[in-house]
């Protein structure tokens, strides 16, 4: 029986490298979280200043993708509607970010008309290349363009995957890699809300 038991953990640790892998992200061992994140200031969806101070104390999740994406960032914001759906009420102590790591194209007009698609408690950010290549610096994200042909807007953009937890004081709390399940992510952010509620 241990045997198994064994076993099962190795697998289950696999599974867990192969998905932090697939997420294409640096990864962040614990004690360096309070290395990773920091304030900043961009525009939101509505063409206005956005400033991440404005949100303490709520928990922030954040994600770093584009609108142009195929796959992956689908997938993580639906994830993340699912999240805001299944909280409730306690759905007003959170707030989810979408933050463009594609300025050129992911102009404020084109995020309000993708963001709300998803959940309409969700705020798509964007900035000016600088901005947003500080930003990424500073929560550790990693994004490649892949060449652009001439005469077409069309391009693919790599990137890091995590999705960020931040606490109500605007620190890292949780860096959860790209394809854990939604029921983790949301556990993670009950805990988080659990948490607050104590204080």
């Amino acid at each position: 029986m241990s045997k198994i038991l064994k076993q099962l953990k190795i697998v289950g640790l696999v599974l867990l490298l192969a998905l932090t892998l697939q997420s294409n992200s640096a990864i962040v061992y614990a004690g360096e979280k309070s290395n990773v994140g920091g304030d900043f200031t961009l525009t939101d969806h509505n063409g206005k200043k956005f400033e991440l101070q404005q949100l303490r104390g709520k928990l922030v999740l954040i994600f770093f993708g584009y609108t142009f994406c195929p796959d992956i960032c689908p997938t993580e914001l639906s994830s993340l509607a699912k999240v805001l759906r299944s909280l409730g009420d306690d759905a007003e102590k959170v707030s989810a970010l979408f933050i463009s790591v594609d300025p050129e194209r992911d102009t404020p007009d084109k995020l309000k008309n993708y963001v709300p698609f998803f959940s309409p408690n969700l705020i798509g950010l964007t900035g000016s290349e600088s901005e947003i290549s500080a930003v990424a610096d500073a929560y550790r994200v990693q994004t490649k363009i892949h060449s652009k042909k001439k005469d077409s807007e069309y391009y693919l953009v790599d990137h890091s995957a995590n999705l960020y937890v931040l606490g109500a004081d605007g620190k890292m709390l949780n860096i959860i890699p790209f394809g854990l399940p939604t029921e983790h992510i949301l556990q993670v952010v009950k805990n988080e809300i659990n948490h607050l509620n104590k204080l």
